[in-house]
């Protein structure tokens, strides 16, 4: 059988490009660690990787935004536990107070020293957050705790805005200053309590109900930190469970693209030595045979 000189020339010709183009293919492989270098080299394996890194930015907006409600709630913990602090001093003042045996003077000094706690317990109130925006108070800036000339507290008109942390999911980092100190409602604040107490007090007209009275809601004032601190104590949990979650999500999708998109470069470079062999074998055989007399080769 006669092999036409036409056949031999392009059969060789079209193997040694085949290897040249597989030979390119590994070296830009090798070089960039990727094994598609475009979409049309795998379409299905390009949307998902183009599904992947949509969901890596989701996932960095969301890791993001649970650092920071996490730093708040953890602010705002800190914060009610220096509010429970003052509570509990302005208890102990009040249980002194009502002690029929004490002093108008006596009394005076401990409406002094309830006038300072409310003080501190209305700074703490206006506490700024991580963001310099108040902890308790409205996003516009709004103190949280607002004394009129009067002497008659308010608080912001707010509400706290949910953070996303997930597809679906948000989580409320802080509180509102009303929730926080008026656990019975306008005018039975903690605010309003103390003041009046201390002025009745400071003005010698304080008898042992008043101090009762106050010790009433101061209690209660205490026990509506607990809770909101019991509540913001859950959701911080439900914060380091998400961040786990979102920490094991990431992990397996980058194990994902690594499969679909990672080349495995010592494969890769095995495969191209093997690759270079067979073509400098397939260019040595087609010099050798091209520079025979195809004739003579018939005969």
């Amino acid at each position: 059988m006669q092999v036409p000189t036409s056949l031999f020339y392009d059969g060789s010709s079209k193997r040694m490009s085949a290897l040249n183009a597989r030979a390119g293919v590994l070296q830009v492989q090798i070089a960039t660690g990727k094994k598609l270098m475009a979409p049309s080299d795998d379409a299905v394996a390009s949307q998902q990787l183009a599904e992947f890194r949509r969901r890596d930015a989701d996932a960095k907006v969301y890791g993001g935004n649970m650092k920071i409600a996490g730093a708040l709630l953890s602010q705002a913990d800190s914060t009610l536990d220096a509010i429970e602090t003052q509570i509990q001093g302005a208890i102990e003042l009040t249980t002194r107070a009502g002690n029929g045996t004490m002093s108008v003077d006596n009394r005076r000094v401990i409406g002094a020293e309830l006038s300072a706690i409310v003080g501190q317990l209305v700074d703490l109130g206006n506490t700024k957050d991580l963001r310099g925006q108040p902890l308790f108070g409205s996003a516009g800036g709004v103190k949280a705790v607002q004394r009129a000339a009067d002497g008659s507290f308010s608080f912001a008109s707010t509400t706290v805005s949910p953070i996303p942390i997930a597809d679906g999911q948000t989580i409320q980092a802080t509180e509102t200053a009303e929730r926080v100190f008026a656990p019975n409602g306008a005018g039975n604040d903690i605010f309003t309590v103390l003041s009046t107490l201390a002025a009745a007090l400071e003005a010698g007209t304080a008898d042992g109900d008043d101090a009762s009275d106050a010790l009433d809601a101061l209690y209660a004032a205490g026990d509506q930190v607990d809770l909101v601190r019991a509540s913001m104590g859950a959701r911080g949990a439900r914060i380091e469970l998400a961040q786990a979650m979102l920490t094991e999500t990431n992990t397996n999708r980058e194990e994902l693209r690594s499969s679909l998109e990672d080349v495995d470069v010592t494969a890769a470079i095995t495969e191209l030595q093997k690759t270079m062999t067979v073509l400098q074998a397939t260019q040595a055989s087609f010099a050798k045979l091209s520079s025979l007399s195809l004739f003579s080769y018939l005969r």
